[in-house]
C-alpha cells in the first residue's frame, strides 16, 4: 500500500486570521504560524493582507500554503464569488508573500503579493495573488529568484474556477 502524504497545515480563513507559512531559515524551509496582515501603515489604520508585486524588492519571502483562493464578487448583477484550483498533481500549492518578525506593536505577520491577473482568472478579476511555481518553492525562498521570474502568468487552463461562467462580450456569433 502506498504511503498518504499528507499536506502541511493550509491556509483557510483570509486575512486577519493566523495561518501556516514556509519561511526560509538557517538554509531550509521551515513552517511557521503567523498572523495574516502586515502592521498598518498609519495608527488605526488596516492592516497590509496584499501587495503588488511589480517593482518589489522582496527580503523576508515566505510562501503561503492553500489549497485554492477566492475572487471577491464582480460588480455585474448576479455575480457571486468564485473558487480557483490550480490544475496540478500536488495536493496543494503555494502563493509568493513577505513576512515581518514580531515587534512589541505586532505579531509576526506576513502579506500576499499580487500580479495582473493570469489568463484564465482575467475575465472575473483584474488582479489576484501570485501563484508560485512547485519547482520555484525553494528558489523563492532562499532568494535566488527574482520577484519577476516567481510572479509570471500561468498558461491558460491552469486553473479550474467554480462559479458562475465569465460575462460574454462581443458577438457569440463570429467565430
Amino acid at each position: 500500500m502506498a504511503e498518504t502524504r499528507l499536506p502541511p497545515a493550509v491556509f483557510s480563513h483570509g486575512p486577519g486570521k493566523i495561518a501556516r507559512v514556509m519561511i526560509w531559515e538557517d538554509g531550509q524551509p521551515v513552517q511557521i504560524q503567523m498572523r495574516w496582515g502586515l502592521q498598518p501603515v498609519e495608527a488605526g489604520g488596516r492592516s497590509v493582507s496584499l501587495l503588488r508585486s511589480e517593482g518589489r524588492l522582496i527580503e523576508n519571502r515566505c510562501l503561503i500554503i492553500a489549497t485554492d483562493f477566492y475572487l471577491r464578487p464582480g460588480t455585474a448583477p448576479g455575480n457571486k464569488r468564485r473558487r480557483i484550483e490550480l490544475i496540478t498533481n500536488t495536493i496543494f500549492f503555494c502563493f509568493a508573500g513577505t513576512w515581518r518578525h514580531d515587534t512589541p506593536e505586532w505579531p509576526a505577520s506576513f502579506a500576499a503579493l499580487t500580479v495582473n491577473a493570469y489568463p484564465d482568472i482575467a475575465p472575473f478579476q483584474d488582479r489576484h495573488v501570485a501563484v508560485v511555481r512547485e519547482e520555484d518553492w525553494i528558489r523563492w525562498l532562499d532568494g535566488s529568484l527574482s520577484v519577476e521570474r516567481a510572479t509570471q502568468p500561468f498558461p491558460a487552463g491552469s486553473f479550474r474556477i467554480s462559479g458562475p461562467p465569465p460575462r460574454l462580450t462581443g458577438d457569440l456569433f463570429a467565430l
